[in-house]
């Protein structure tokens, strides 16, 4: 999401003056209603979907006017997130059978209860190239305790989860169930089987800030030559931007040795890359579990989908990290058809980083030891780095540090405002994945 250089110029006086020491005057209480009525405006002008834009002069105008609260109080976060997220419930329209999408209605099928001790369950379902297959992802993702999503695909094609109206379609549905349904999202979890367990590691491994764990039964991962391949000497790469993100993220899958379906040949060379990362970085990537099963039938092997989903389910997601790592994909496979009706969706905020302008293939990873975040960055090195922060990572009497690539960058105090709150909860609506101050640095050599 750009800023203005107005906002960017604001944000480097404010920082300036926290190095030298200055104080802003003491901040007022909360202004409750007007905090509300801002909240109303703002859910009538956002996008209803991931299928939707911002208009944005109208959210810089709304960005604005956050802005202009000020700053807010130390120790207030908790208590400005419960009356933002309070009012925005009430606000935000309600969609119990589908909701619009360019290709027609998007549809789902639900079980279970949400709530704040619910988790959510989104059961992909495979490829049987017609319409009604969510019913098969219902019968085979079952899970107790969570409310469960499963979502038909707009547009029944190969791999419909991994194209760019499938990532569309399952995002709104996450913010659907964050919001009208109030599921704890710490708890999000990403399954399917054959092109569904597609699906399921295009979504985690793309947005594992938002994801607990995931499943792939019988899947496979896109790659060159091609996708279906029997072994992992005939993988030449895999696609970029999905397994080094996942570092803090469980996923379980398997595959048969042959079968009518998916071949086993990307998820062995998947095992291989994994096990690397892991011995690269002793403290991630520990939360994988991959059976390759002997035959080969179009359906789960025994003991499944049972034990694959206690496995991942045992996960709760760290909304904090102390460690992130981020290989961008700008434009992953399958590309869109030409006839396509809407482009791929381009995530700017990951987990407590925003790049306004990621490139693809960046590769990024960053580390934070109290207060100080230290960002490595390799062919990502333009644009704006906005690192964000709440109460709960970093002690607020003292100084903040970040440094890009070993230099130092930043030394000080950020001031928490509400304008932050706005943007970080407009980025995902997830009340866990909310910040009230943050640090933006220009990454590009003319600074």
């Amino acid at each position: 999401m750009q800023h203005s250089a107005l906002r960017l110029a604001l944000q480097s006086t404010i920082a300036t003056a926290a190095v030298l020491g200055a104080h802003s005057p003491t901040p007022a209480k909360i202004p409750r209603r007007e905090l509300e009525a801002l909240v109303e405006e703002w859910m009538e002008a956002r996008p209803r979907t991931y299928f939707q834009e911002w208009d944005p002069a109208v959210r810089e105008s709304l960005m604005e006017r956050a802005a202009d609260f000020g700053e807010m109080a130390q120790g207030s976060l908790d208590d400005v997130v419960e009356i933002l997220w309070k009012k925005l419930r009430k606000c935000y329209p309600k969609a119990k059978h589908g909701f619009d999408t360019p290709y027609g209605t998007a549809t789902w099928l639900e079980s279970g209860r949400g709530g704040r001790k619910s988790g959510l369950v989104i059961g992909l379902h495979d490829g049987a190239n017609e319409f009604g297959e969510a019913t098969r992802a219902a019968e085979m993702w079952k899970v107790k305790g969570h409310l469960c999503l499963y979502p038909q695909a707009v547009s029944i094609i190969n791999d419909s989860w991994n194209r760019v109206h499938g990532e569309k379609l399952v995002l709104t549905l996450i913010e659907i169930a964050k919001v009208q349904h109030e599921v704890d999202p710490d708890r999000l979890y990403v399954m399917g089987f054959a092109m569904g367990g597609n699906g399921a590691w295009a979504m985690a491994g793309r947005h594992p800030d938002l994801f607990a764990g995931g499943i792939s039964a019988s899947g496979v991962i896109m790659a060159s030559p091609r996708a279906n391949l029997a072994t992992k000497e005939e993988v030449r790469s895999l696609q970029h931007g999905l397994l080094p993100n996942l570092r803090n993220t469980a996923f379980y899958f398997y595959s048969w040795t042959h079968s009518g379906g998916e071949l086993p040949g990307t998820h062995l060379a998947a095992w291989d890359r994994l096990q690397e990362l892991h011995a690269a970085d002793a403290d991630g990537y520990d939360r994988f579990r991959f059976t390759l099963h002997e035959g080969g039938v179009y359906d789960f092997p025994p003991g499944e989908p049972e034990t694959g989903i206690q496995f991942v389910t045992e996960s709760v997601r760290d909304p904090f990290p102390t460690t992130l790592v981020w290989e961008y994909a700008k434009g992953p496979y399958p590309l869109p058809e030409p006839d396509d009706l809407t482009e791929r969706h381009q995530k700017h905020w990951y987990s407590w980083l925003h790049h306004d302008s990621p490139p693809d293939r960046m590769r990024l990873r960053a580390q934070r030891d109290g207060n100080e975040f230290d960002v490595e960055i390799r062919s990502g090195q333009q644009g704006t780095l906005t690192v964000a922060m709440n109460p709960s990572m970093v002690d607020v009497e003292r100084e903040v540090i970040v440094r890009v690539n070993g230099e130092e960058r930043y030394r000080g105090h950020p001031v928490p405002s509400y304008q932050t709150v706005f943007d970080t909860l407009d980025a995902r609506l997830d009340r866990r994945l909310i910040f009230d101050r943050k640090v933006t640095i220009p990454l590009d050599s003319s600074r």
